[in-house]
């Protein structure tokens, strides 16, 4: 970021782009939360619908289209922002405050 060492950048520059990767995450990861979830939820023995994860998907392909698979992203995206800025935002401070506190122990034992 902008030719820094990582202890000059800004904390809200961690957050902003801890967010969008949680953004990503989401994006890319939801598809198999969805199959997951249809997994868990289906029944077991002769009710059960999805033998494999591999049939799950092609049914819900089948049904829904690509739609489907992304069916409930709207409240993974909202809470995405967030929880991934605020978690990026947190350890880099604490990050910072623990490196700070290395650089105080060295200039005392001096």
């Amino acid at each position: 970021m902008d030719g820094k060492k990582r202890g000059e950048i800004e904390s809200w520059k961690f957050a902003v782009c801890g967010g969008l990767a949680g953004e990503l995450l989401w994006l890319l990861s939801h598809p198999l939360d969805v199959i997951k979830s249809k997994m868990q939820s289906d029944g077991f023995g002769n009710d059960q619908k999805h033998k494999t994860m591999r049939e799950a998907f092609r049914q819900t392909w089948r049904t829904g289209g690509v739609f489907a698979l992304f069916e409930g992203i709207g409240p993974a995206l909202l809470r995405a922002m967030p929880v991934s800025a605020g978690t990026f935002a947190t350890v880099e401070v604490v990050r910072k405050m623990l490196s700070s506190g290395d650089e105080m122990l060295e200039t005392l034992e001096s």
